[in-house]
C-alpha cells in the first residue's frame, strides 16, 4: 500500500531508512487499493493480503481495510502484513474486517533488523486472543543462516498454531547490507520447505515465496502474486519488476499438477470460519 523509507532498517530489505535505496514516500490511495483488491478477487485470487512499511499509520490502514472488507466476497480472507500492534489494535483489525495477519519472527530477528522479536511474539499473542488467523513464513532465509537456526524457526511456527506456514529465499538488492552474503538456490529453498512441511501438523497450506516450481514438487502448495511495492524490488510498482500476476501464479500451480481452487481460500478465515 506504501513504499518508502522505513526506520526498522531491516538488512535485507530496500526500505531502510539508513540504506539510501527506497525512492520518495508514496502512497497508493484507498480507491486504488480497493480497486486492485477487487481486481485479484476477479482473476482468481483466493485471498487478499494488504501489506504496509512497519510505520504505516494504524487508523489510515484500519479505514482502507473496511472499505477493502466491503468491496470483496463476504468470505474472502483478508490478512493485514504491518507493523507490530497491541491487542487493542487486533481487536480493531478484526472489526475492520480482517481475518488473518501475516505475522512473522524473522530468522535474526533484532539482529539483522531492528524489530524487538518479543514484540513480533507479543503481536502474534495479540492476534491470536483475537481469533485472528496467523500466517507464519521461515524467512529470509539466506547461505548464513544454520540448519539450527531454520530448524528453529520451523517449529516456532507449529508450536504458534499458525493456519499457514511458508518458507521465502532472501532475494539479495545491492546496496542492501546483507547484500554480500548472497542467495540460496531455488533447489535449497526446495529441500527447506519440504522439511517445514514434514515438520508440521494439521496445517491448511504451505507456501513459498518467491514462487519456484521444485518447492511446489516438495510440499508446498500454495504461492503469491503481487501488485504495489515490494521489500525486494526497487521498482515502485513490483508488477513491472519481480511480482507475477495471479495469472502467472495459477500457471505455476498448473504446470507443477495442481488443480487451481476457485473461491475464497479455507485458510486464513479467522472468525469467519464457521
Amino acid at each position: 500500500m506504501n513504499i518508502g523509507p522505513c526506520p526498522k532498517n531491516c538488512g535485507f530489505c530496500v526500505f531502510g531508512e539508513r540504506h539510501g535505496l527506497a525512492p520518495k514516500p508514496v502512497e497508493l490511495s484507498p480507491e486504488e487499493v480497493v480497486k486492485r483488491a477487487r481486481t485479484a478477487q476477479k482473476e482468481g485470487a483466493n485471498a487478499i493480503y494488504l501489506m504496509t512499511t512497519a510505520d504505516y499509520d494504524i487508523d489510515r490502514f484500519l479505514s482502507t481495510g473496511r472499505e477493502v472488507r466491503n468491496a470483496i466476497d463476504v468470505k474472502m480472507p483478508l490478512v493485514a502484513n504491518i507493523g507490530d500492534f497491541n491487542t487493542e489494535e487486533a481487536n480493531e483489525l478484526v472489526d475492520a474486517g480482517f481475518t488473518a495477519v501475516y505475522h512473522v519472527v524473522r530468522l535474526r530477528e533484532g539482529v539483522d533488523t531492528e524489530v524487538d522479536p518479543e514484540e513480533r511474539l507479543r503481536s502474534i499473542a495479540a492476534a491470536k486472543a483475537a481469533e485472528l488467523d496467523i500466517s507464519y513464513c521461515v524467512e529470509p532465509i539466506g547461505p548464513e543462516h544454520s540448519s539450527e537456526e531454520i530448524m528453529e524457526s520451523m517449529f516456532r511456527g507449529r508450536d504458534l498454531g499458525v493456519a499457514i506456514q511458508a518458507t521465502m529465499r532472501r532475494i539479495p538488492i545491492a546496496g542492501t547490507p546483507l547484500f554480500g552474503n548472497g542467495q540460496i538456490s531455488e533447489i535449497e529453498q526446495a529441500k527447506v520447505t519440504a522439511v517445514a512441511r514434514l515438520a508440521m501438523k494439521d496445517i491448511y497450506a504451505m507456501g513459498v515465496h518467491e514462487p519456484n516450481a521444485p518447492s511446489l514438487l516438495s510440499g508446498a502448495n500454495m504461492i503469491y502474486a503481487e501488485t504495489g511495492s515490494n521489500p525486494r524490488d526497487i521498482a515502485e510498482d513490483t508488477r513491472e519488476g519481480r511480482g507475477r500476476s495471479v495469472a502467472a501464479c495459477k500457471r505455476m500451480l498448473q504446470e507443477a499438477g495442481f488443480k487451481t481452487f476457485d473461491g475464497p481460500a479455507p485458510s486464513l478465515q479467522g472468525w469467519l470460519r464457521e
